[in-house]
């Protein structure tokens, strides 16, 4: 039966119980011990046991108490690991709870930031000339597609003004012969593949 619940570290604790007791005597270079094991539900409800050495020629306050030798989900599966353990394997927990390692844990940075930055699409390079009806870096960050179908409303004087204004052409090819389909077309391309650059400068 479980213990009574007690505070400890600022959570809940049930008390512990020996859950065995070994017979034999367990040896090691330092001596001839008593074992218990003991365990305990924890704050998290899973119950974690443990052993306590008891040396045979000492006073009971200079038990030997191991860290958690195994933790389990019910008390039962907790008493059924501890009837379980074999001689051999308490000597092993004796010898790691004399000899305890040291292990170096890499403390954790944390984070100054909760998100990453916004992107930022900077403003492209304008030529001399009437405004723009549209821009479209702006329309075609949001959708291609979108940026597409608002040049095919567009006349042609319109759209060779977008692509003077935003240097669409910049490798100055012969896009007189173009229709305005091919203009349109000729516009999206060359904001796609400017879109990556532009994004983050």
């Amino acid at each position: 039966m479980a213990g009574w619940l007690h505070i400890l570290a600022g959570g809940y604790y049930e008390m512990a119980e020996v859950l065995r007791s070994f017979p034999e005597s367990i040896r090691h270079s330092s001596g001839a011990y008593k074992a218990r094991v003991v365990g305990r539900r924890a704050a998290d409800g899973m119950w974690e046991g443990w052993f306590e050495f008891i040396p045979m020629e000492a006073r009971e306050d200079q038990v030997v108490v191991s860290s958690t030798e195994s933790r389990q989900p019910a008390r039962e599966h907790l008493e059924y690991w501890a009837q379980g353990l074999s001689v051999v394997y308490a000597e092993g927990a004796l010898d790691r709870a004399l000899h305890p390692v040291a292990v170096h844990v890499r403390t954790a940075e944390k984070p100054i930031s909760d998100a990453p930055a916004s992107p930022i699409i900077t403003a492209p390079r304008r030529a001399a000339g009437p405004e723009p009806v549209l821009d479209p870096f702006e329309i075609g960050a949001r959708s291609l597609d979108l940026l597409a179908q608002e040049l095919g409303a567009l006349n042609r004087a319109r759209l060779l003004n977008i692509i003077a204004a935003f240097d669409l052409n910049a490798a100055d090819k012969d896009i007189a012969w173009m229709s305005d389909h091919q203009l349109a077309t000729f516009i999206v391309v060359g904001v796609e593949a400017q879109l990556p650059r532009r994004v983050g400068r």
